[in-house]
């Protein structure tokens, strides 16, 4: 039992001292690869990311995107899951694919063109990282702009 919990404070000590490097993880740059139509209201994309992880090896999984404009869902982004390495600055190559809402129009993918709209729309984001002992979180961010999430791609 004295083991155990021996055990159990080591983990927690480690764990807790790797969390601050997690707030450290930055995406220094994203550009889109490709995108291939599916379907009427949906595309296929692949895009790069480079990412500089400080901190453990982590598994990104469960990742979907809304992208919204005057609270009304244009589309969904789903990106298939993937690990980012421990400790390293890597590019990852991501699969991702994003279908319209089927309230959404042709006038409002039209708008997608128009850098005002753009600057009007704004994501709900939601990510579970997974470190390799199977701990978990979920990560939520609501409302965040969607051009300043486009700066990376520039």
């Amino acid at each position: 039992m004295r083991r155990l919990i021996v055990l159990v404070l080591a983990v927690m000590l480690v764990g807790l001292t790797g969390c601050n490097k997690f707030n450290q993880i930055k995406l220094n740059e994203a550009s889109l690869e490709k995108l291939t139509p599916h379907g009427l209201r949906g595309v296929d994309i692949d895009m790069m990311i480079e990412v500089d992880n400080p901190a453990m090896q982590l598994k990104i999984s469960d990742v979907e995107v809304f992208v919204k404009h005057s609270g009304k869902v244009l589309g969904k982004v789903t990106v298939d899951p993937f690990i980012m390495k421990a400790r390293s600055v890597e590019q990852y190559e991501l699969k991702a694919r994003m279908v319209l809402d089927e309230k959404v129009t042709i006038y409002d993918v039209l708008m997608l063109l128009n850098n005002d709209f753009i600057a009007k729309c704004a994501v709900d984001m939601t990510a579970k990282g997974t470190l390799r002992g199977g701990l978990s979180k979920t990560i939520k961010k609501n409302d965040v702009p969607l051009k300043k999430l486009m700066e990376y791609a520039e």
